[in-house]
């Protein structure tokens, strides 16, 4: 007996073929032995058509993702704005959005589009009270006249 082919899955065009030619009333011994597949191939493929009326691949089992992929688009956009935000963070903002979801599953979402946590290498060198001080020192000098002293100039 020849040698059959053997792979993880077949094309969708060959499976419409053994659902032609059986419906030509051709059987599945003559099926494999044309197009080269073993018979119990064949025969799963057919018996999938008559009952799902398709040769695709039916979605699997398990639970549905709570996060669609819009909303994972979403959350990958609100990252990269802001990168510093926690997933908790993330979450009560859908929360206000009106999808549910938990915060590991929206870290696993990130991580399946590259985007991972990580810790900043050291503190920023400014933080917004640092500028917010810096400002305010600066407006109540802003008025006052500088003095020329030399090289030097002072205000006061």
């Amino acid at each position: 007996m020849e040698k059959r082919m053997k792979c993880k899955e077949l094309s969708v065009d060959l499976r419409d073929k053994f659902v032609e030619k059986h419906g030509q009333s051709q059987g599945y011994k003559s099926i494999s032995r044309d197009l080269n597949v073993p018979v119990s191939t064949v025969r799963n493929i057919v018996k999938r058509f008559t009952a799902h009326r398709t040769v695709a691949n039916l979605p699997g089992r398990g639970r549905k993702s709570k996060i669609n992929e819009k909303l994972q688009q979403r959350t990958v956009r609100m990252v990269h704005k802001e990168p510093r935000l926690t997933s908790k963070q993330i979450q009560v903002h859908l929360q206000t959005q009106g999808t549910t979801g938990s915060a590991r599953t929206i870290r696993r979402r990130l991580n399946e589009k590259g985007r991972y946590g990580r810790r900043p290498r050291r503190t920023p060198l400014l933080t917004q009270r640092h500028k917010k001080a810096r400002l305010e020192f600066a407006k109540t000098y802003v008025t006052k006249p500088t003095i020329l002293l030399g090289e030097r100039t002072v205000d006061r």
